[in-house]
C-alpha cells in the first residue's frame, strides 16, 4: 500500500519540463440558417504570442500547437457580433472540436461593434427567453453528488428538486415530474432511465451518458412553441460528433458502470465520423463492498449510444445516423415479518429496456434556409412480477401474486424549417409526428378463486400530431422577442389543442435584462391512464372507460430579471404563476388527481372513469446568483419559495403531492494547477429542500385490516421533515502526451442525514416504520482517455 501513495507524484513527475500541445477546431455558422461562415476569424485569447486563423469554404478553422489548460477564443465575422468563449478546457488526450453559431447584428450596414460572450445561462434556442438555460455537459462532471446524470444536475438550479436519493425523476415548480418531455436530436423519445416504472419519467440510473452529449437546453415554462405535449419542463438534449481526424478512446469505472468509449474518423479521405459507449452496471460489484444502496438488491444494467456523422459537400447536405439503448433488471426479496399469524415472504423481479434510434437529415435550401428532418423508431419495454411465499404451522403456498408487461414502440418523425428573413427577423416552423403501438398485459392473484385475475390485457395503437410556428424578431439593439402557435391533436380521440406562445426580452443596459413569457401547454396522460380496463359484473366484461380523456392543460406565465453585475457574475430573479385546468379527476367526489400522477417512487396510480374536470394552481419566487467558472472558481446558489396546490372532484383545494414549499441549493468548486499540466480540483453541494407530501396512515383502520390504510381525506397535509444532504468531490487530473487521467473520490450525503422515504404501518408492531433513503456513501471514479 506505501508504493501505491507514490503513484500520484510519478504521474506529476512525468514530462514534468515538456510541453503539451493540442489541436483547437471546428466550425463557424450562422445561428439562425446554420450555413457555414467561410472568412470569420478566430483567435486565441490570453496568450503571448498570436495564433489565429480563418475559416475556410465550409466554414473550418484550425488553430494547432495550442497549450493544454483553460483557452478562452474570440470569434469575428464582418456583418456579426463578435463572440467570445471562455474557460474551455483542452486536454492531450483529445483535440477540442466546437461548433460556433454567431449571431448577425441588428443592422449590418453599421460599423458597430459588439462583443458577447457565450453565457451558460442562456439558452442555445434563440426563441427561449425565460426560465431556459443550457445545459452544460461539463457541470454533469464538475457538480457534487450529481452521478454525472443530466436530471440530477438539473435539480441544481432554480424551481428544481430531485425526487429522492434512490431516484433521478425532477419536480419542475411543484409540477408532477411526469409534466417534464425528453428530446433527444430533436425527437421525443421515452424514458431514458434503467429500472423504470410504466408511466414515470425518471429511474435509478440514466441511460444517458454525459461522455456522449453535447450542450443542451432545459427548459422549467413557458417554453417556445417547438416544445409540446409538456405541462412542466422540457429537455432538449443533443449527442456529440465524433473527431473526423483522429482516432480517440476513453475507458471509465465508477458508479454508474464500467464503461468504453471511441471515436474517429472513416478513412482521412472523407469527413464521417463515429462515436460509440458501451457501458456495464458495477453497482454489484459495489454491493459485494457492503455498501448499502437503501434497497434490498443491486441493480444490473447495461447500455449503448452511438453516432456516425456523414457530412457531404454536395447538396445532399449531412446524414447523421444516431442511437441510444439500455436494459436493465433487479430481483428484490423482501420479508415485512408475521401478517395475522402467517410469516410472508416477498420476491420481486422487474427491469425495463429501452432504445431510440434515428436518422437526420440536414439540407441547405439557399443562403439563409435549412430544413432538418429525423426519422426515428423508439421502444419501451417495462415488466414487473411479483412472487409471494405464505407459511403457516401446517402450510406453505407460493405463487404469483402479480404481473406486468408493458411495451410500448413508436415511429416518429420531425421536420424543421429555418429562415432568416433579415438581420432582424427569422422564421422557424415543424411538424412532429409520433406513432405508438402498445401490448399492456396486468394480471393479479384472487385469493378467494386461486387464481389469476387480467385486468389488462389491451393491444393498439395511437398518434399523436404537433405542429408549430414560430416568429423571431429584433426591434432594436436592445429588444427583442418571438410570438409563435403550437398545436397538437391525438388520434385515439381526437383530443386537439391550440397553443400561442409568446416571449419578450429587453436590455435597458448590456449588464441589465427583463423577460416575459406567457404561453398555453397541453399534454396528453401516459398510455396506461387511456387503455385502463374497467370491469363491467353485469355484463362480465371490460370496458376502457378513460378512452376519451382529453389532454391536461395549463397556462404558463413568467416574468424574469437578469443582472450582470460583474464579469463572470449574474443574479436572477423569476417570478411564475401556473393555472392547471382540464386535469383528469374521479367522476364521484374525491381527492384523486392526475396532478399527482408519479409520487410514488415514479409509478403512476391509474383509476377508471376519469373526467377533465379538476384544476390547480402553481405559483413562486426563485432567485440565482451564479459566478461563472473563471479564474479556477464557481459557485451557484439557487433559492425558491412556491406554492402547488390542485383541486379533486371534491372541490377541496389541497397541496398537491409535490408541494415542497422551498427549495435551496448552493454548490461551488476551485480547480488548481498542482504543476504545469496536473490539476486538482475540490468541488461541494447543499441541497435543502421541503419535505415530500404524503396521506397519512389511519392507525386504528390499519391494525383492523392488518395492512396499511391511509386517510385520504387528509390527503398531503403533512410533510416529511425537510430534506437535507451535503455532497463533497476532490478530483486530481494527470496530463501526458497522449493520455489524460482523472481520480475522483465523492462522498454523497456526508453529514449522514436520514431523510425520510417513505412510512408504512407494520402488522408485526402494530406501529408506523419509517424507511430512510440513502445514507453517507463514497464513491471512487476514475477515466483514462487516449488516443
Amino acid at each position: 500500500m506505501r508504493h501505491l501513495m507514490f503513484i500520484p507524484l510519478f504521474l506529476v513527475a512525468i514530462d514534468a519540463n515538456a510541453q503539451i500541445a493540442q489541436t483547437i477546431r471546428g466550425t463557424v455558422k450562422d445561428a439562425v440558417s446554420e450555413r457555414p461562415l467561410p472568412g470569420a476569424s478566430v483567435v486565441l485569447l490570453d496568450t503571448t504570442n498570436f495564433l489565429g486563423a480563418a475559416t475556410d469554404i465550409d466554414g473550418n478553422f484550425r488553430l494547432e500547437q495550442v497549450p493544454i489548460g483553460k483557452v478562452s477564443l474570440k470569434v469575428s465575422f464582418i456583418g456579426y457580433e463578435d463572440q467570445i468563449l471562455q474557460n474551455l478546457t483542452l486536454t492531450p488526450s483529445k483535440q477540442l472540436v466546437l461548433n460556433i453559431s454567431l449571431n448577425e447584428k441588428f443592422n449590418a450596414v453599421e460599423e458597430v461593434v459588439v462583443t458577447a460572450q457565450r453565457d451558460k445561462a442562456n439558452p442555445l434556442n434563440e426563441m427561449a427567453v425565460v426560465s431556459a438555460r443550457t445545459f452544460s455537459v461539463e457541470e454533469t462532471r464538475r457538480f457534487a453528488g450529481s452521478w454525472q446524470d443530466p436530471a440530477r444536475a438539473a435539480a441544481a438550479f432554480a424551481g428544481v428538486s430531485g425526487g429522492s436519493d434512490e431516484r433521478n425523476d425532477i419536480i419542475v415548480r411543484g409540477n408532477s415530474p411526469v409534466g417534464t418531455v425528453w428530446r433527444l436530436e430533436n425527437i421525443n423519445i421515452p424514458n431514458p432511465n434503467h429500472l423504470s416504472f410504466s408511466g414515470s419519467t425518471g429511474g435509478p440510473v440514466s441511460i444517458l451518458n454525459n461522455n456522449v452529449l453535447s450542450n443542451s437546453d432545459f427548459f422549467t415554462g413557458a417554453f417556445p412553441a417547438e416544445y409540446g405535449n409538456a405541462n412542466a419542463g422540457a429537455f432538449d438534449l443533443n449527442l456529440k460528433r465524433g473527431n473526423n481526424e483522429k482516432r480517440e478512446y476513453y475507458f471509465q469505472i465508477g458508479l454508474n458502470g464500467v464503461e468504453f468509449g471511441l471515436e474517429g474518423p472513416f478513412s482521412k479521405k472523407h469527413p464521417a465520423s463515429y462515436l460509440a459507449s458501451y457501458r456495464y452496471s458495477t453497482m454489484g460489484l459495489i454491493g459485494l463492498m457492503g455498501i448499502d444502496f437503501g434497497i434490498s438488491a443491486i441493480p444490473q444494467y447495461q447500455d449503448l449510444t452511438f453516432v456516425i456523422d456523414v457530412p457531404t459537400r454536395k447538396k445532399a447536405g449531412r446524414f447523421t445516423l444516431w442511437g441510444i439503448g439500455g436494459i436493465s433488471s433487479i430481483h428484490i426479496t423482501d420479508n415485512p415479518g408475521f401478517n395475522g399469524g402467517e410469516q410472508e415472504e416477498r420476491d420481486q423481479k422487474l427491469g425495463s429496456d429501452m432504445g431510440a434510434a434515428g436518422l437526420t437529415h440536414l439540407m441547405f435550401l439557399g443562403e439563409k434556409s435549412s430544413l432538418k428532418t429525423t426519422v426515428a423508431s423508439t421502444v419501451l419495454h417495462q415488466w414487473q412480477e411479483k412472487f409471494v411465499f405464505r407459511e403457516t404451522d401446517s402450510t406453505s403456498v407460493s405463487y404469483l401474486e402479480n404481473f406486468n408487461n408493458n411495451v410500448t414502440i413508436g415511429a416518429s418523425l420531425h421536420s424543421q424549417f429555418n429562415i432568416k428573413l433579415s438581420s432582424k427577423s427569422s422564421v422557424r416552423a415543424g411538424v412532429i409526428y409520433d406513432h405508438k403501438f402498445i401490448s399492456f398485459v396486468d394480471s393479479v392473484y384472487d385469493y378467494a378463486t386461486a387464481s389469476h385475475i387480467v385486468n389488462l390485457n389491451q393491444t393498439d395503437d395511437y398518434g399523436l400530431a404537433q405542429v408549430y410556428a414560430q416568429y423571431h424578431h429584433r426591434f432594436s439593439e436592445k429588444t427583442s422577442g418571438n410570438i409563435g402557435v403550437h398545436g397538437q391533436m391525438s388520434t385515439l380521440n381526437t383530443s386537439f389543442s391550440i397553443e400561442p406562445r409568446l416571449g419578450l426580452k429587453w436590455n435597458p443596459h448590456k449588464r441589465h435584462s427583463v423577460s416575459v413569457g406567457a404561453g398555453m401547454h397541453s399534454q396528453m396522460l401516459p398510455a396506461l391512464t387511456y387503455f385502463y380496463q374497467t370491469y363491467i359484473p353485469s355484463e362480465n366484461r371490460f370496458e376502457t372507460t378513460n378512452r376519451d380523456l382529453g389532454f391536461s392543460r395549463s397556462v404558463h406565465a413568467v416574468l424574469g430579471y437578469d443582472w450582470g453585475f460583474l464579469p463572470q457574475f449574474r443574479l436572477k430573479v423569476e417570478t411564475y404563476y401556473q393555472y392547471l385546468y382540464e386535469v383528469p379527476v374521479e367522476p364521484t367526489p374525491s381527492y384523486f388527481s392526475m396532478v399527482n400522477a408519479g409520487e410514488n417512487i415514479g409509478d403512476v396510480s391509474v383509476r377508471d372513469s376519469l373526467v377533465n374536470k379538476g384544476t390547480g394552481q402553481n405559483y413562486g419566487l426563485e432567485l440565482t446568483i451564479e459566478k461563472f467558472f473563471d479564474r479556477g472558481y464557481y459557485f451557484l446558489v439557487s433559492g425558491s419559495v412556491y406554492n402547488a396546490t390542485y383541486k379533486g372532484s371534491d372541490g377541496i383545494s389541497r397541496n398537491s403531492a409535490f408541494n415542497g414549499n422551498h427549495n435551496m441549493t448552493a454548490l461551488g468548486g476551485y480547480e488548481f494547477k498542482i504543476s504545469p499540466k496536473n490539476t486538482l480540483a475540490f468541488d461541494s453541494k447543499i441541497t435543502w429542500t421541503g419535505g415530500a407530501r404524503y396521506v397519512p396512515i389511519d392507525i386504528d383502520a390499519s391494525s383492523a385490516a392488518n395492512e396499511t390504510v391511509r386517510d385520504y381525506s387528509r390527503a398531503y397535509e403533512e410533510k416529511y421533515r425537510d430534506y437535507f444532504r451535503l455532497d463533497m468531490k476532490a478530483t486530481i487530473t494527470f496530463n501526458g502526451k497522449r493520455a489524460s487521467h482523472s481520480l475522483a473520490l465523492d462522498f454523497q450525503n456526508v453529514t449522514n442525514t436520514k431523510n425520510v422515504f417513505s412510512q408504512n404501518y407494520d402488522v408485526a408492531t402494530q406501529s408506523i416504520v419509517t424507511k430512510y433513503q440513502l445514507g453517507f456513501l463514497p464513491l471512487l471514479y476514475y477515466k483514462v482517455e487516449f488516443r
